[in-house]
């Protein structure tokens, strides 16, 4: 409905909209609209509210079925890492109003505004999250189209991560294969014209491309990796026209010169990020974000000063001078460690902010959106299905696309990508190669006697997932039982299985990995998946390899920098809730923190990675194996537990995440820190 020129609502505080709204204080506004904070009584609870200005929404029709296209956008992806819409309507006819989730803390531009830039291992959780959110999207076939600093909102708080962020505003969302959720048209998008924010968009949507996909959004989350990891944006220009020039030659400086010590393959990934061609790019965000979470960093080489440059053959430097942005030497804390909601002050903004979700002012060319400040899966959910089949189809052309890329000129080089499958393997898992080794320990006064005796044994090759199963995994597989967040253990009291059930990992945590699954919910996921379970000799020799190593890692003692252990997160959690409940403090393992209270998103410590190439087969959660708890002279016994391997989130003991150590457990547990992972033969 087309509101009326002199139709005018009161937005004002103690103003009750819609019978429903109590308005509680404006958070700011921007041309097309305004954004409250408000009370909702309904619900009784806090939410922002973003309202489009009656006057513009009569003066543009068109603003109003964008508004009305953004609500029914967000509302179909639920995920926790995009901003919830609660609800939808029009105030007496005249004022479209959205209703999303009040949050607090600051968008990722605000951040990067004042100088900050994220360390590696901060930029790799962000990474993370925005490709796990946009990956949601994309298989519903929901197109963002404008990724950028400002609607990506760090907020306060959040499960084990270094920051927990909101991808915003889908205002300008492309949406294909559903008549609920009209795609965009000539009369939204005004075909011509550029939607999306100049430095962020990409070489198509420059060119005003009607063939805007994924792709488009995977080239923007790469335009803020290499911002938030260099301080500095990769095409940069005095103008629009300018920035789309640069965008649309293709050349920037190479992230290693802006940064010394940044891995030396991160060039190549950028390189393949920021490919002009799309079909030269990552295909899907499930496989930019793998590949980035491959490279590894030496944290002391970050921020060195000087040194040598990587060389980079595969992106052209920018002729013209490149100003280094970096972060000034107040904000180095910054790069050294993750940013945390306690790093900066919170600024008050909200995700209804108008500069991350209120619609943009319009500029003097129409529909063109500018802001120019600096700034887990494969399975489908709803009716996502022409999305899913066109991920299909991009996928198998690109090995094709690369090796077109790879044939031009030499300018692309690309990095092999474990997370893609090595030797025969699927993506997301690894290859263990075939040997001989040396099972167990030997026997003296400190091993346990079911390590013992250590002895030869025989594996033939076989491959491994990289990380343990994840809570989206795990929801994604339709002929596997539900979990049912509940801890099931022998001996444990009613009010011990309340208190432990409370760390079964749901829906608020779908990168995580999944526990309180019993030994066969994780054989029958595995089988679903074409896979099985791993044997134990399989599980030591992927954790220990042909070197006999004592942990992943090599023979260093655990820290929080490899594993997610109990350290003095977990330690202080747990302490305080047993107190709550008559029981004693909670020891820790180690004094350095690991910012994970509980579990914490898989493959979030590659310093602790195995010698196949396998993350956290130490700590987070321990995994079940196919093997029964038998004695190492005995091929079979008649013990019926099966045997559990690498230590949990909560293990205080460091000789419990030695690569040789075996736990037995009923295969019915379902234990708070008990997982899996999946194997299979090459």
């Amino acid at each position: 409905m087309v509101p009326s020129p002199g139709h005018i609502v009161e937005l004002r505080p103690d103003a009750v909209i819609a019978d429903k709204l109590h308005l509680l204080r404006p958070l700011g506004q921007g041309g097309m609209g305004v954004v409250w904070a408000a009370r909702h009584l309904a619900l009784d609870t806090d939410v922002a509210v973003k309202f489009i200005r009656p006057e513009r929404a009569a003066e543009r029709p068109a603003l109003v079925a964008r508004f009305q296209r953004e609500a029914r956008a967000t509302a179909r992806i639920a995920h926790p890492h995009v901003v919830q819409v609660m609800d939808y309507g029009v105030v007496d006819g005249a004022v479209p109003y959205l209703v999303m989730e009040l949050l607090r803390g600051f968008s990722l531009a605000e951040l990067l505004e004042r100088g900050g830039r994220l360390s590696f291992a901060t930029a790799r959780s962000l990474a993370r999250q925005v490709g796990s959110a946009l990956e949601s999207a994309h298989e519903l076939g929901i197109v963002h189209r404008d990724i950028k600093p400002h609607n990506v909102f760090i907020t306060e708080g959040g499960q084990g991560y270094p920051l927990f962020v909101k991808v915003l505003d889908f205002g300008v969302a492309k949406v294909a294969g559903d008549a609920a959720v009209p795609a965009a048209n000539p009369a939204l998008t005004e075909t011509g014209m550029v939607i999306g924010s100049a430095p962020y968009m990409s070489p198509e949507q420059l060119e005003g491309s009607k063939d805007v996909d994924l792709r488009s959004d995977l080239w923007s989350l790469g335009v803020i990796l290499y911002e938030a990891l260099t301080g500095a944006q990769p095409f940069q220009g005095s103008s629009f026209v300018a920035v789309g020039a640069a965008v649309l030659k293709g050349r920037f400086r190479p992230a290693s010169e802006q940064r010394p010590g940044l891995p030396a393959s991160i060039d190549d990934w950028f390189s393949k990020a920021l490919s002009v061609d799309p079909t030269c790019r990552f295909q899907s965000a499930r496989e930019m974000v793998d590949a980035f979470l491959s490279l590894e960093v030496r944290t002391a080489d970050v921020d060195a000063p000087g040194g040598r440059h990587h060389p980079a053959a595969f992106a052209t430097t920018v002729a013209a001078p490149v100003a280094l942005l970096g972060a000034p030497h107040g904000a180095d804390e910054l790069a050294r460690a993750p940013v945390t909601s306690g790093t900066l002050a919170s600024s008050g903004a909200l995700a209804g902010d108008p500069v991350t979700a209120a619609p943009a002012p319009d500029t003097a060319a129409g529909h063109t959106v500018l802001h120019q400040r600096a700034a887990e899966r494969p399975a489908a959910r709803g009716r996502g299905g022409g999305s899913r089949a066109r991920e299909r189809r991009l996928r198998r052309a690109a090995p094709l696309a690369a090796a077109a890329c790879a044939a031009g000129a030499g300018v692309y080089l690309f990095l092999r990508e474990p997370s893609a499958g090595t030797g025969g393997c699927p993506a997301g898992m690894v290859l263990v190669e075939g040997t001989e080794f040396q099972m167990g320990s030997d026997a003296d006064a400190e091993t346990p006697s079911d390590e013992t005796p250590r002895h030869g044994v025989t594996v033939s090759r076989f491959c491994l997932d990289v990380t343990e199963v994840t809570v989206k995994a795990y929801s994604d597989c339709k002929a596997c039982d539900r979990s049912q967040k509940t801890v099931e253990s022998e001996g444990l009291t009613p009010s011990g299985r309340a208190f432990w059930s409370q760390f079964c990992n749901g829906p608020e945590a779908l990168d995580h990995p999944i526990n309180c699954v019993d030994w066969y919910q994780a054989k029958a996921y595995c089988a679903a998946s074409g896979k099985r379970l791993p044997t134990e000799a399989e599980w030591e020799l992927a954790a220990r390899g042909k070197d006999a190593r004592t942990y992943p890692w090599g023979h260093a003692p655990p820290s929080g920098e490899r594993l997610n252990a109990c350290g003095p997160e977990c330690s202080q959690m747990l302490t305080e809730r047993l107190e709550k409940v008559g029981k004693g403090p909670w020891p820790r393992m180690y004094n350095d923190g690991d910012a994970a209270p509980a579990t914490a998103p898989v493959g979030r410590s590659p310093a602790g990675k195995s010698p196949a190439g396998a993350l956290d087969l130490a700590g987070n959660v321990w995994e079940w194996t196919e093997s029964h708890y038998c004695p190492y002279d005995r091929d079979d016994c008649d013990d019926s537990r099966r045997v559990l391997r690498g230590g949990g989130w909560d293990t205080v003991e460091s000789q419990y995440v030695r690569s040789a150590h075996r736990r037995p457990s009923a295969s019915t547990a379902r234990g708070w820190s008990i997982g899996f992972r999946c194997a299979k033969a090459p």
